[in-house]
C-alpha cells in the first residue's frame, strides 16, 4: 500500500510540474504576440502617419528655404550689391523616424540653360532688341508617404509642382497692367549662370548667390513687343498670369513648353530689369 501511494505521489508530482512548463511557454507565447501586434501597430499605423507630417514638413520647409534664396536675389538686385556673395541653406530630406524609418531623400539641381524668358521689342525709328534669360533652381522631394513634390525657382518666381499640375508661390516680378488698349509693362528677367549641378541625399547643403550686374532701361516709342516664357509648368504659370495680369485672350497662346505674348504696338510703356546671377550649390 505504502509503494502504491508513493507512486501516485510521484504522478501528480510530475504531472504538476508538465502544468506549470506548459503555462510557462503559453504565456511567453502570448507576451510575443502582444509585443508583435503593438509593433505590427506601430509600423503600419503610427508610423506611415509620423512620417507623412515629417515629409510634409520638410516640403514647407523647403519652400521657406526657396523664398528665402529668391528675397536674397531681389535684394542684391535691389541694392545693386554686385560681387557680393550671399548663403542659403537647403535641407534636401526630412527626418527618419528612430529604428522604424529612415531618413527620405531629396534631389537638388541647378540647371543654367533649363527654360527662361525672351524679351523682344522693336523702337520706333530705332533698332529690334532681344533681351534672354534662362536658368532654375529646384528640389524634388521624394517622399514615400506624402506626395512627391518639386520646389522651382525660375524666372524670378517659385512654383510648386506635384504630379503634372504646378502652382505659382512666390510671384515674378512682373507687372502687366492694360488701360484703353494700351499696355504698361514691367519686368524683371533673370539669367542664372553657374555649373550644373546634381546632388541627392538628407543632408543640409548651401546656395551661394553673388550678383554680376543687373541694368535697368525704360522705353516709350515702341512698335512691336513680345514675351517669351520657356516652360514645363506652362499649367502654373498661364492660371497666374491669368489671374495676376490683365492680358486679353487674344494677346496670350500658350503651347507644349511655352508661353507666348505678342502685344503689338500696344505698349505705351516699358520698365525692364535685366540681372544675372550667378549659383553655386555648396556641399
Amino acid at each position: 500500500m505504502d509503494n502504491i501511494k508513493r507512486k501516485r505521489c510521484r504522478r501528480r508530482n510530475n504531472l504538476s510540474s508538465s502544468d506549470e512548463g506548459v503555462a510557462t511557454t503559453v504565456g511567453t507565447i502570448m507576451a510575443l504576440l502582444v509585443f508583435l501586434s503593438l509593433l505590427s501597430l506601430i509600423t503600419q499605423q503610427y508610423v506611415p502617419i509620423w512620417m507623412e507630417d515629417k515629409e510634409a514638413y520638410h516640403v514647407d520647409n523647403v519652400m521657406g528655404q526657396f523664398t528665402q534664396i529668391k528675397g536674397t536675389v531681389d535684394t542684391l538686385v535691389m541694392n545693386q550689391y554686385e560681387d557680393y556673395s550671399l548663403y542659403n541653406t537647403v535641407t534636401l530630406g526630412s527626418e527618419g523616424v528612430p529604428l522604424f524609418a529612415s531618413r527620405t531623400m531629396g534631389v537638388i539641381r541647378l540647371l543654367p540653360e533649363d527654360g527662361g524668358m525672351t524679351l523682344n521689342l522693336n523702337e520706333t525709328d530705332g533698332p529690334s532688341r532681344s533681351f534672354e534669360g534662362s536658368g532654375s533652381l529646384s528640389l524634388e522631394a521624394r517622399n514615400r508617404y506624402f506626395e512627391e513634390q518639386t520646389i522651382i525657382y525660375e524666372n524670378g518666381a517659385i512654383l510648386l509642382q506635384q504630379r503634372e499640375d504646378s502652382i505659382v508661390r512666390a510671384p515674378p516680378q512682373i507687372s502687366i497692367d492694360r488701360e484703353g488698349g494700351e499696355y504698361s509693362l514691367n519686368i524683371h528677367i533673370v539669367d542664372i549662370q553657374g555649373i550644373e549641378t546634381r546632388l541627392g541625399g538628407s543632408r543640409n547643403i548651401g546656395v551661394i548667390t553673388e550678383l554680376y550686374g543687373t541694368s535697368r532701361m525704360s522705353y516709350t516709342e515702341l512698335d512691336n513687343v513680345s514675351l517669351e516664357i520657356n516652360t514645363e509648368n506652362t499649367g502654373g504659370w498661364r492660371r497666374w498670369l491669368d489671374r495676376e495680369t490683365d492680358l486679353e485672350e487674344d494677346v496670350i497662346n500658350e503651347e507644349e513648353g511655352v508661353i507666348e505674348m505678342d502685344f503689338g504696338e500696344h505698349v505705351s510703356s516699358l520698365s525692364l530689369t535685366y540681372s544675372t546671377i550667378h549659383m553655386k550649390v555648396s556641399t
